[in-house]
């Protein structure tokens, strides 16, 4: 589909304006430097969220809609991040980058939504976050003994390991 949108477009004639044209924004339909409808970009985060990055790309290739994994995970934003860790508090270990760069993830068992992302897989910084987010009585974790020695360490809470 094919949207011919006529905006007006306005000029600075400020010499020390490092700007020299505006282009109109159409509120629910543009955006700023966005090369696709603000609808588009929604379907394609949704895409993202449901499905990831490789199985999102290719249902986009399926839809005929120009997106990669890359775009695709780029249009995820951070969740927001609770005061208080969950009851139930589940922890793993996922590669950013296969072989390279490793983070941790938080999932609320209860509600199967993600509480936090870390950005590394040591017992020290899920132990401080542990610390700073009081308030898991059980922590879901496979056997790495990693988080278990987190979990120890910042306060008595039932493990579950798979």
């Amino acid at each position: 589909m094919l949207v011919r949108l006529t905006v007006r477009r306005f000029f600075c004639d400020r010499l020390s304006c490092p700007r020299k044209t505006f282009a109109e924004q159409i509120d629910g339909l543009t955006e700023r430097y966005r090369r696709s409808s603000v609808g588009l970009k929604s379907w394609l985060k949704t895409i993202a969220e449901q499905l990831g990055g490789r199985a999102g790309e290719r249902l986009c290739h399926q839809l005929q809609v120009a997106a990669g994994r890359t775009r695709l995970l780029g249009l995820l934003e951070a969740p927001p991040v609770p005061d208080r860790a969950p009851r139930v508090l589940g922890v793993d270990e996922f590669a950013f980058r296969r072989g390279r760069t490793y983070g941790t993830i938080l999932v609320d068992v209860e509600t199967a939504r993600v509480v936090d992302v870390l950005p590394d897989r040591t017992s020290e910084t899920f132990a401080a976050w542990l610390r700073e987010h009081p308030g898991a009585e059980i922590i879901c974790r496979d056997r790495a003994s990693t988080y278990t020695r987190a979990g120890q360490g910042s306060r008595p809470a039932r493990h579950r390991g798979s």
